[in-house]
């Protein structure tokens, strides 16, 4: 059960779910080495090396406003006694031996556990991650899914992962299974309690779904026959009354950027989250969306964006995947790549624990350069 202190109506206790980052041996870990396309910097394709933040023209003058510890940045990676080696042979190296061997971390993994501290970052009010992209089949779901799980597992809950599709979403469905079907409609019938403060938070937890990885779930409104539509009020009410009980909120969306709640959601904004798969027309589709908020006043909310591709081939096109990367790198702040994995490919329900180390590793990254970007905004 994940925990759910409010922030303005008063502490709540915490559950098992929160407290302090985990150790770095990840759930599956095993001591394996670094697979896989994650993010790190070293050489190789331009897709596989991450940068400071650039301005939109490519001529990174906005690296210097980027928060302490932005992905990039020269910074200390470990201290003295904070580099011996967790993963792989050299970690079980050090293991068998006691420690009296102390074999230093790999660059990677050092990279690593610096992005796992930048997730603890801490923000002066809740924060809104919106993950959009015009073109259905981009990974949206579970690009918001596992961000948020990601976002939960590493900062300890109060993170929350909203379905905010104007239509049918399917968050819920790859979610983990709840005891209930409440959804987002069940909980706008009772929004004003909780815009009140009679409103707590147990309470709320009757419409919430939660996760293993310590977040909640809002599932949208998948009735047979519903025709209730979210429109521009109840989503603000909606958003507000979240916004007591949350850190992070993760607002997944749908195809259409006329629709009230899209709207909405973009309006609220700190983070935009852009999922692509290496498709150029899913790509194409990302990129005529941050081209459309940019030239109707959002150019902030564009070029602090995190620009997220997702392998759904075990073997990508890697001239697309470059090709793509770089196109995107021109608008966004960053762009992460995120490996193939069996578990997400397959449609099915999404648990943490069960994805690849690669792709958590990989996942690590993106949220940290997410943190980053919400760093950047706090500052606004």
């Amino acid at each position: 059960m994940t925990a759910h202190p409010g922030q303005q109506s008063g502490p709540a206790a915490p559950t098992a779910g929160t407290f302090a980052a985990p150790t770095p041996q990840e759930p599956g870990n095993g001591g394996s080495p670094v697979p896989g396309p994650v993010v790190l910097p070293s050489a190789g394709p331009a897709w596989q090396v991450p940068r400071q933040p650039t301005s939109p023209t490519g001529d990174g003058a906005t690296a210097a406003t980027a928060p302490p510890g932005a992905v990039g940045a020269e910074e200390p990676v470990g201290g003295p006694g904070q580099k011996a080696a967790e993963w792989g042979w050299r970690g079980r190296a050090n293991r068998l031996t006691g420690r009296t061997l102390t074999l230093t971390a790999t660059r990677e993994e050092l990279v690593h556990r610096a992005a796992r501290r930048r997730l603890l970052r801490s923000f002066s009010r809740t924060m809104s991650v919106v993950v959009a992209n015009p073109k259905g089949g981009a990974a949206k779901t579970p690009t918001s899914l596992i961000a948020a799980a990601t976002l939960g597992f590493y900062r300890g809950g109060y993170t929350l992962a909203w379905d905010n599709n104007e239509t049918r979403g399917t968050l819920g469905m790859r979610a983990e299974a709840s005891t209930h079907q409440q959804t987002v409609v069940d909980l706008l019938h009772q929004i004003d309690d909780f815009l009140a403060t009679t409103g707590s938070v147990g309470q709320l937890s009757a419409y919430l779904r939660p996760q293993s990885a310590r977040f909640d779930v809002l599932a949208s409104d998948d009735a047979a026959g519903s025709m209730e539509i979210i429109d521009d009020e109840a989503f603000r009410k909606l958003w507000t009354a979240l916004c007591r009980f949350y850190r992070l909120i993760v607002i997944d969306t749908g195809n259409n950027i006329r629709a009230a709640n899209w709207q909405s959601a973009t309006a609220v904004a700190d983070c935009l989250v852009v999922p692509t798969t290496v498709q150029r027309d899913v790509a194409d589709s990302g990129l005529w969306m941050l081209d459309h908020l940019i030239r109707t006043g959002r150019a902030d909310l564009a070029q602090n964006a995190v620009a997220i591709v997702s392998c759904a081939d075990p073997k990508p096109d890697t001239a697309l995947l470059d090709d793509i990367v770089e196109r995107y790198r021109q608008v966004v702040r960053d762009v992460v790549v995120i490996p193939y994995d069996r578990l997400i490919r397959s449609g099915g329900r999404i648990e943490y624990d069960r994805l690849a180390v690669p792709t958590r590793r990989a996942w690590l990254m993106a949220c940290s350069s997410i943190i980053d970007s919400l760093g950047i905004r706090d500052q606004d």
